[in-house]
């Protein structure tokens, strides 16, 4: 008797603590969302940041030192290919180009002088009136005469290249995007190891496209051709179609040798239509699809777990 008593207490504990338990945690429900797996495209994403460049950039500088006496255009302005851009002074070219020309009359008339006096003796030697070495000499003199002649032609030639050279013209269509000097300044050429000076930056803002830096584990997966797409900062949420264009082959590598060390590789995306209000070097993101799949299973990231072949 005692025995059942002890076990029906013994139930009646059980289920006072089962109610206090639900009690206790009453109204703490976990929340699990649910979504049904469907069908659809997945893609996957190469992501970096980019600067917006002109694909045709050009530095305009001088092939002759001089002044620059004019200056035909200001920064933003449009030009066209063969438009004159700037002017240096011309004085000390003009007058090289005198002296090659009065030089080259001079050596055609000593020219025609030898070249009579060669074809006189000629005639004389083939009846024997003169000797050989009379005769060499002649002919000596008559070769050195039209060398002469040639040697002032290409002189007059390279004058008047270099009276060209200071009138400067724009080698493309495109837009003024840096103006570096002003009129009045002295204009020096480039050596190895001086770069000279660059007079104005011109940029083809008809064509423009992303300069971009993608890391080297993402690269093996870029191609040429494949699409993207591009957001530029400025312009808020809105997104240009672009696709890939130049994948570089050399790496570019900083902070050598520290932990923070970074290896990317240079990709151009070319934007597939531009707009006007486009500048180089505006900051912008970029989105390069690397693999799309029409028809896959999509769930959630959540969903997926990894787990090893010990945990299975």
């Amino acid at each position: 008797m005692k025995k059942k008593i002890f076990i029906g207490a013994g139930i009646v504990i059980v289920i006072l603590i089962v109610v206090l338990l639900n009690m206790k945690f009453k109204g703490k429900i976990v929340e699990v969302k649910v979504q049904k797996a469907e069908r659809g495209k997945i893609r996957s994403v190469v992501s970096a940041p980019g600067r917006v460049s002109p694909k045709n950039e050009v530095n305009i500088s001088s092939d002759i030192m001089g002044k620059l006496i004019k200056l035909n255009v200001e920064d933003g302005d449009q030009v066209k290919m063969a438009q004159i851009v700037a002017e240096l002074e011309r004085t000390r070219e003009e007058a090289a180009v005198e002296i090659a020309r009065s030089s080259l009359l001079s050596a055609k008339a000593h020219y025609e002088l030898k070249r009579s006096t060669f074809e006189r003796k000629q005639k004389l030697f083939e009846k024997s009136l003169i000797s050989r070495e009379e005769y060499e000499a002649g002919k000596t003199e008559y070769t050195m005469a039209k060398l002469a002649v040639d040697e002032r032609r290409a002189n007059l030639k390279n004058a008047l290249e270099n009276l060209e050279k200071t009138i400067i013209r724009s080698p493309l269509d495109g837009v003024v995007t840096l103006l570096n000097v002003e009129e009045g300044e002295i204009v020096v050429t480039g050596t190895m190891n001086n770069p000279g000076t660059v007079l104005m930056v011109l940029s083809d803002l008809a064509n423009m496209e992303v300069e971009c830096d993608v890391d080297e584990s993402d690269i093996v997966d870029l191609e040429l051709d494949q699409i993207a797409e591009i957001e530029v900062d400025a312009f808020g949420d809105t997104v240009f179609s672009g696709h890939v264009v130049e994948i570089s082959n050399a790496a570019k590598t900083r902070y050598s040798g520290t932990q923070e060390e970074v290896t990317n590789f240079l990709v151009k995306v070319a934007f597939d239509s531009t707009d006007s209000r486009l500048r180089p070097g505006m900051s912008s993101s970029v989105d390069i699809i690397s693999a799309l799949v029409d028809s896959g299973l999509k769930i959630p990231i959540q969903c997926v777990v990894e787990r090893g072949e010990d945990e299975e």
